[in-house]
C-alpha cells in the first residue's frame, strides 16, 4: 500500500508537471541529499545490495555518506560505524535498522527547528513511514532474537540495539534510550563476554566477513560508547534508569574513547559525572541520613569538584594529537575538553547545592562562580560553533549551561546555539532540549527559592538523552 500511495501522489502532481522516471527521483534525492559524498563503502559495491529496491539503496548510501560522519567526531577509513555496513550484508535485523536511521534523519531534513510538525514534502512523507515500517521490524526482529537467546548473533545484535539509540536521538532523546540501554545490558550478560572470541569466532553466522582486529575494534568501540551514552543519559534521568558501567576493554586500542568516540569527552570528565549523577540517589533519600553520613557525601562531592577543576585540558589535548597524528588544530580538541569540563563542573555544583545540611555545613558555591562557569561555557561553545566536527559533540554542554542560564541575552545565546546545532545534525533531541529549556526558565521565573531548588533535581531526573 506504501508504494500505490506514493504512486497516487506522484500521478497528482503530474497535473502541474512532468514525472520523472523512478530511478532520476531517487538519483535526484541523493543529489539534494547527499553532500561531500567520501569514498563510498566496500560493503555497497556487495553483490547482495543489487537485490534490494532502490529506495534501501538509496538509504543505505545515505549511511554510508551523511549518518556514519554525524555521529563520531572524526571520520576516517577506519569509521566504526561504515563497519557495521559490512556487517549488515549478512544480517537482515541490523540492514533494516541501518535503513530505518538513515529514512528518519532524511525525513528530519525536511523539517526546521521552529516548525517541526508542519506539512512536509512528498518525498519526505515517504521516508517517513519507511523509518516507521523499518523500525518496527528492526524491533521485532531483535525482540524474537533476545527472546530465543540467539547468542551466536550477539555482534550484530548488540550493533542493532546500539543504532536504536541513535534511531532515539533522532525522534525525540526522550525515554526510548533507556530501554535499549537495559537490553544491551542484557544482551551482554547473556553471552558472558563481549570478547568471548573462542566462542564467537568458530560462530560463521556472526560477522564473519572481517574477523580478528577489525571485530574486536567495533565491539570495543560500541562498549565503550553504550558507556558514554548511559553515563550521560543518566545524568538526567532518575535513579530507576542507574546502571553499572558497560566493560570497559583498554587493551592495545589507548585512543579509541577519544578519538572514535561520537563525543570526544574525556573520560576522567565521564567519571566524575557519573560521580555526580550517582549522588541524586542520595539525595533522594537525605531526611533519612545521619549528619555524619551527609558530610562524607559533602565532603567527598567537593573533592570530585577539586579533581574535575584540576583537569588539564591542554595535556590532554596535547596526548590526543600525539597519539592520533591528526591534522585537526589542538586548539581545538583544547576547547572541547574545557567545554565538558565547564559543563561537569556546573552539574557538579547543582548537585552540590541540593545538600541540605541539618548540621549547617558551608556550601561554598556561589552564584558568581556558576555565572562565571556558564558564561565562559556559552564562549567555549560558540568558538567551536563554526566546525561542524567538534560543535557537532556538545549538545549535552549547551544544555548544562542553558540551566543555570539566568539572564535572557544568555537564554538567547543558548537558543541560538540550540537552532545551529539542529542546522548540523537534524536531531530531534535538540529540539526537544530547547523546549524542556523554555519550560524551565518559565518555572525558574515565577518560583521562590525552595521551589527553585527542588525543579533544579526534578528537570536532572526526567529521562533525556540530550547527546
Amino acid at each position: 500500500m506504501r508504494g500505490r500511495r506514493f504512486e497516487d501522489d506522484r500521478r497528482a502532481s503530474t497535473k502541474k508537471s512532468s514525472v520523472q522516471p523512478k530511478q532520476k527521483r531517487i538519483a535526484s534525492l541523493q543529489q539534494m541529499a547527499l553532500t561531500n559524498n567520501p569514498r563510498p563503502s566496500v560493503a555497497l559495491d556487495a553483490p547482495c545490495i543489487h537485490n534490494l529496491n532502490s529506495s534501501s539503496r538509496f538509504y543505505l548510501d545515505y549511511f554510508n555518506v551523511r549518518i556514519c560522519k554525524l555521529f563520531i567526531l572524526c571520520d576516517s577509513d577506519n569509521n566504526p560505524f561504515r563497519h557495521l555496513l559490512t556487517y549488515a550484508m549478512d544480517d537482515v535485523p541490523l540492514q533494516k535498522c541501518i535503513i530505518a536511521v538513515s529514512a528518519r534523519h532524511f525525513t528530519n531534513t525536511g523539517q526546521s527547528f521552529d516548525q517541526t510538525h508542519i506539512d512536509m514534502a512528498p518525498r519526505f512523507v515517504v521516508a517517513n513511514l519507511d523509518a516507521l515500517h523499518f523500525k518496527r521490524q528492526t524491533i521485532q526482529a531483535v525482540t524474537r532474537a533476545l527472546n530465543g537467546h540467539e547468542i551466536s548473533r550477539k555482534d550484530t545484535l548488540l550493533a542493532s540495539i546500539f543504532l536504536l539509540i541513535f534511531l532515539d536521538l533522532l525522534e525525540s532523546g526522550i525515554d526510548g534510550w533507556n530501554h535499549h540501554i537495559c537490553g544491551a545490558r542484557g544482551l551482554v550478560n547473556l553471552g558472558s563476554s563481549l570478547l568471548d572470541s573462542s566462542h564467537d569466532q568458530a560462530t560463521k553466522g556472526d560477522m564473519k566477513h572481517q574477523p580478528g582486529d577489525m571485530v574486536t575494534e567495533t565491539r570495543v568501540f560500541i562498549s565503550r560508547q553504550l558507556n558514554l551514552i548511559s553515563t550521560l543519559g543518566e545524568a538526567l534521568s532518575g535513579s530507576q534508569s542507574r546502571s553499572e558501567e558497560f566493560p570497559n576493554f583498554d587493551g592495545e586500542i589507548k585512543h579509541e574513547s577519544i578519538v572514535r568516540s561520537f563525543l570526544g569527552c574525556p573520560e576522567l570528565l565521564l567519571r566524575a559525572i557519573r560521580y555526580f549523577s550517582s549522588q541524586r540517589d542520595f539525595l533522594g533519600d537525605l531526611n533519612s541520613q545521619t549528619n555524619d553520613s551527609i558530610n562524607d557525601h559533602i565532603r567527598d562531592t567537593m573533592l570530585m569538584l577539586d579533581m574535575t577543576r584540576n583537569f588539564d585540558c591542554q595535556q590532554w589535548a596535547s596526548r590526543v594529537i600525539a597519539l592520533t597524528a591528526s591534522e585537526i588544530e589542538i586548539q581545538n580538541f583544547f576547547l572541547l575538553a574545557n567545554a565538558y569540563k565547564s559543563a561537569a563542573l556546573i552539574y557538579g555544583t547543582r548537585i552540590f547545592r541540593a545538600f541540605a545540611s541539618p548540621v549547617n555545613t558551608p556550601i561554598s558555591i556561589q552564584g558568581t562562580e556558576n555565572e562565571t562557569l556558564v558564561s565562559e561555557l556559552i564562549l567555549k561553545i560558540q568558538l567551536l560553533a563554526p566546525d561542524e566536527i567538534f560543535f557537532k559533540c556538545l549538545i549535552w554542554p549547551t544544555f548544562i549551561a542553558g540551566l543555570e542560564c539566568q539572564t535572557e541575552n544568555t537564554r538567547e545565546s543558548i537558543t541560538a546555539l540550540l537552532r545551529g546545532l539542529w542546522n548540523f545534525t537534524s536531531c530531534l533531541n535538540v529540539i526537544n532540549a530547547s523546549r524542556i529549556l523554555q519550560e524551565y526558565w518559565q518555572k525558574q521565573d515565577s518560583s521562590d527559592d525552595l521551589e527553585k531548588a527542588h525543579q533544579e533535581i526534578e528537570v536532572m531526573g526526567q529521562g533525556w538523552l540530550l547527546i
